[in-house]
């Protein structure tokens, strides 16, 4: 369990790298972001067919400290990464929306652990609004590329380090909006008072098969002194952003990124980001599901590129505007 001296000394230990890579030429994580290259759009909207679209905002040059001296073992050592190059990322979660012009059959259903009333199917995952979960790494990809080819621009996941510096928006600590005490209800859909309860009408037990369970499942993990309004996932965008406009990157669902896990020290270079690696993949974010502790900025979780995660979805990046822009 980590205490407040261990976050104290984390902090401390942050500090002097944040300096040391000041020193060798690093903005830092903390820094002004780079200055928009001349013609380089802000945001760019991508046409997904069906009246329906998707917004991503511009993510600029910089650099961070990936990792978090406090956190868990898979995110030690802290590592100095370099943005090279800004990239633009999706505003919000992919959508069962947007996914369904991909995959017209993708259908997530619902999640059976928590209920409207004691004889129905548990609640429902699938508005158009909703991220879509219970989506594949391989899926995540196969849209990406789909989505490249209908629209020009080059499509992918995010890097774990790109969703990483993304997510952090200059924050050092924790969260975008603070530390792991930090109210988080204006922020993130995470394990709160209400996914203590198994059916919304104020029953404290879940039932199966006609028997009630008093113990729910992810319920002792929540955190129940705050109340984020939300049991399963909501419609993505109903949150507070981060300082680059970045909706649900704590909580919701989490996030397919495009790396292999491996341990740190993280390098762009040693094949982690191959899309051909037969490995698991780094997901980010944590969900509805998870505490705050579990949505921190660098905790990492892994699953097989085959495996449909009930609350795993994922949101896209694209590093060059340059064909979007032309078309």
């Amino acid at each position: 369990m980590k205490t407040r001296t261990d976050r104290a000394w984390g902090l401390i230990v942050w500090a002097a790298i944040a300096f040391l890579c000041a020193a060798a030429g690093c903005s830092g994580s903390g820094s002004q972001p780079a200055a928009p290259a001349s013609g380089s759009p802000a945001e760019l909207t991508l046409d997904l067919g069906g009246g329906v679209t998707m917004k991503l905002v511009r993510i600029p040059a910089g650099s961070f400290i990936m990792g978090d001296v406090a956190g868990d073992e898979d995110e030690k050592p802290l590592t100095p990464v370099a943005i090279r190059q800004a990239f633009w990322m999706g505003v919000c979660e992919v959508t069962n929306a947007q996914f369904r012009r991909f995959d017209p059959a993708h259908d997530p259903g619902y999640y059976a652990k928590r209920h409207e009333r004691a004889d129905d199917q548990g609640l429902f995952l699938n508005g158009p609004d909703q991220p879509a979960v219970r989506v594949s790494w391989d899926q995540a990809m196969a849209f990406c590329r789909w989505l490249s080819g209908k629209t020009g621009a080059a499509i992918t996941l995010p890097t774990e380090a790109q969703w990483e510096y993304a997510c952090r928006a200059g924050s050092g600590v924790a969260f975008s909006f603070g530390e792991t005490g930090a109210d988080f209800s204006p922020w993130a859909n995470a394990g709160d008072r209400a996914f203590t309860v198994g059916w919304r009408d104020g029953a404290t037990a879940s039932a199966t098969g006609g028997l009630q369970h008093l113990v729910l499942e992810g319920a002792g993990m929540a955190d129940t002194r705050f109340d984020d309004r939300a049991v399963v996932t909501t419609p993505v965008g109903r949150y507070r952003p981060n300082a680059w406009g970045l909706f649900d990157m704590h909580g919701n669902a989490a996030e397919w990124t495009r790396s292999a896990y491996r341990p740190y020290p993280y390098s762009d270079d040693d094949g982690r980001n191959a899309s051909d690696a037969d490995e698991r993949r780094v997901v980010r974010g944590g969900s509805f599901y998870d505490p705050p502790k579990r949505c921190r900025a660098a905790l990492r979780l892994a699953y097989p590129p085959w495996q449909r995660v009930f609350n795993v979805g994922f949101r896209v990046v694209c590093e060059s505007a340059d064909s979007v822009a032309s078309r």
